[in-house]
């Protein structure tokens, strides 16, 4: 694949001019005027081009108005297309060219002599359509934490000691004054215990809100006029312009 050739304008006038000399002098692969509007940088990105190329177009475009992007056929020169634009480049912008053109073989007979000619560019606009993503609506969703009092109950169980006497008239036996050691001194606790609430919170999850996002294609007819230029020609016949040999 032949490389790209670039070329910067500051009207569209001027690019569109060269854009046809390409197209009526060379033989190309790709040819088009491309400028900063979203869907012409679409369509520039959707072009067939290594990184570096893409990278060096739209640096260009952004210290231009209008990039003139070329690339030749298989086997052509791409250095015609620069020559080509370096001759447009040199000429006045807004020039009428009256210049004799190349005779050819059979266009004109031997003792006629082309004086002037006129060159009409015969132009076509051409729809180029492109995507651009624009933000219709969506979806938003918070989160916020609400504290709700809540209510429980609970059984709790308490002891109480109560120390009491009461009347008693028995003998003690020997076996049982060794044993119990009742003549002896002594200390008996006797634990009071009560029950107290324990608090500990978890967390479950009641409830998923799921947030999801679809795509779907649709196919939209774009309606639009494209112009283009008619040559008519007329013959106004016979007319006397000037006489020569009078004064």
């Amino acid at each position: 694949m032949s490389p790209v050739v670039t070329a910067l304008y500051d009207s569209r006038r001027e690019a569109d001019q060269a854009l046809q000399a390409l197209w009526a002098g060379m033989s190309l692969a790709h040819a088009g005027v491309y400028d900063r509007t979203d869907t012409s940088l679409q369509a520039l990105r959707a072009l067939d081009l290594t990184p570096e190329e893409r990278h060096a177009c739209e640096g260009k475009l952004a210290t231009g108005n209008y990039l003139l992007l070329a690339r030749a056929r298989t086997g052509e020169n791409p250095d015609d297309i620069v020559e080509l634009l370096e001759r447009m480049a040199a000429e006045p912008a807004d020039e009428v060219r009256m210049r004799p053109p190349a005779e050819e073989a059979g266009a004109i007979g031997d003792n006629a002599r082309v004086v002037a000619e006129e060159c009409i560019p015969v132009v076509e606009e051409e729809l180029r359509i492109g995507t651009r993503e624009v933000v219709r609506g969506g979806a938003r969703v918070r989160t916020r934490v609400e504290e709700l009092p809540v209510a429980e109950e609970i059984e709790l169980m308490s002891e109480s000691v109560r120390v009491t006497s009461r009347a008693a008239s028995r003998p003690v036996s020997d076996e049982e004054l060794a044993r119990s050691g009742l003549l002896r001194d002594r200390v008996i606790e006797i634990a009071q215990v009560r029950e107290e609430a324990v608090v500990s919170k978890g967390v479950f999850v009641r409830e998923e809100v799921v947030i999801s996002k679809t795509t779907e294609r649709r196919v939209e007819e774009i309606h639009e006029t494209v112009r283009r230029t008619v040559i008519e020609t007329e013959d106004l016949g016979g007319k006397v312009l000037r006489e020569r040999g009078q004064r």
